[in-house]
């Protein structure tokens, strides 16, 4: 398997993680306690400063070259690259949505979960389709050129700051939680400067 395809697989799983986290994220609770609004803001930080930065491109740019070789079913790079719009587009709405609410303007609780809730199912709703259709169709029909192509256009973004084995000093108390609620054995690593 092309090591980009590896890598995105990999961002994928760590993206579930913070999925899940935003399944148990209750908002309409925060006023009492029970989840600190810092991880959401955190969460929320993360997915529109790294994956709508760097993962989205990336697979955006294997779309373009499974189109440009004829080896997408019409319509499906376009639906994959509107998912990605739609994503960078409502994460920066969360994030706005999230510091109304903690202000105790316009947006509530109530509403701000519902809207966390369609925020996820739209991130997990996509990587299915990545991992049932474009995926397989870039590792069955992409060769080493059209990889280094890829790579290329988009130069990959450095240490993940949340994922890595030293986490960004931002991300340390939402690794932590994603930690605990995941189980996922990678509560040692430890913040960077």
């Amino acid at each position: 398997m092309p090591a980009t395809l590896e890598r995105l697989r990999a961002e994928h799983d760590n993206l579930e993680r913070l999925v899940k986290l935003l399944d148990a994220c209750h908002p309409t609770s925060i006023e009492t306690g029970a989840k600190p609004v810092e991880v959401l803001v955190d969460t929320l930080y993360y997915l529109t400063r790294y994956p709508d930065v760097s993962h989205h491109p990336l697979e955006d740019r294997i779309v373009e070259r499974l189109q440009k070789n004829g080896r997408l079913p019409p319509g499906l790079g376009e639906e994959i690259e509107a998912q990605h719009l739609t994503l960078a587009r409502q994460g920066a709405d969360l994030m706005r949505d999230l510091e109304s609410a903690a202000r105790e303007e316009t947006m509530s609780w109530l509403l701000l979960e519902t809207n966390l809730r369609l925020y996820a199912e739209r991130l997990r709703h996509n990587m299915a389709v990545e991992e049932l259709a474009l995926f397989p169709a870039a590792q069955r029909y992409l060769d080493t050129a059209d990889w280094r192509a890829i790579e290329k256009a988009v130069p990959h973004p450095g240490r993940d700051p949340l994922f890595a084995k030293v986490v960004g000093a931002r991300f340390a108390q939402l690794h932590r939680v994603i930690a605990a609620e995941a189980d996922c054995g990678c509560a040692d690593a430890s913040p960077s400067p």
